[in-house]
């Protein structure tokens, strides 16, 4: 998988994963048609996408993003991202631009995604097919592009799965915390910085297994006894690995 792309800003969407071509975030060209993103000309701070200098999409949001650019034999795909900004804003809408050189059109990629990870399952070039997948509300959404089609499949994600390794030590960080002696039992939580609340929400919209108010369950437990699980106990307990 190719590395993020860098953030529109520090509290931009997180960027698709995939093996697409990493594009410049304002402009692009797809089968000698040119792509840009400029500002709204009625909507002061807003963004619109132009099509070969023709406004193609004016959705009244304060950022419009290139992500990735794939290509097939008859057909350029345009992976596109938008919303507002701002520390507390983290769902965005991802769509995807189908380019066949003479017309194009945008659908539906992910609606309202917490810092979306879009990956690319299956790239047949010659059959002008594409799988993308990303989670979303404890859900493995499958879209799949084929000679100019979508179509979306929803599949419930499986409760037993392990977390990735990341995802775990995060959550132990924070639940480690929840014992010091020097908490207020009151006001005991697994999050006390916004950074924290986001990475927690993310973890429990993409695995079925998570639950945030279990974790603060947990984590009232440790303040009110000083006791914790150890990193091994939480790992098996918590994360299933």
């Amino acid at each position: 998988m190719l590395p993020i792309l860098m953030a529109l800003t520090s509290f931009g969407p997180a960027s698709s994963r995939d093996a697409g071509k990493t594009v410049d975030r304002d402009s692009v060209v797809a089968r000698n048609v040119r792509y840009e993103v400029r500002e709204s000309p009625s909507e002061k701070g807003h963004k619109c996408l132009y099509r070969d200098e023709r406004q193609m999409l004016c959705p009244g949001t304060a950022f419009i993003a290139f992500e990735k650019h794939h290509k097939t034999r008859n057909y350029d795909l345009i992976v596109i991202s938008m919303g507002e900004l701002g520390s507390g804003t983290r769902w965005w809408d991802w769509k995807l631009i189908i380019e066949s050189g003479k017309q194009a059109v945008i659908k539906p990629l992910a609606n309202q995604c917490l810092e979306c990870e879009i990956k690319i399952e299956r790239l047949e070039v010659q059959l002008n097919e594409i799988i993308f997948s990303y989670r979303q509300e404890q859900r493995l959404i499958s879209v799949r592009f084929h000679s100019g089609q979508l179509t979306m499949r929803k599949s419930k994600l499986d409760a037993r799965e392990p977390l990735d390794e990341d995802t775990c030590g995060m959550l132990f960080g924070n639940y480690e915390e929840c014992r010091s002696t020097e908490r207020n039992p009151a006001d005991c939580t697994m999050a006390h910085a916004n950074s924290s609340h986001f990475s927690i929400l993310r973890a429990e919209d993409r695995y079925a297994g998570i639950s945030y108010g279990s974790l603060q369950r947990l984590c009232k437990a440790a303040c009110s006894t000083g006791k914790a699980m150890g990193r091994t106990a939480f790992f098996k307990k918590v994360c299933r690995r």
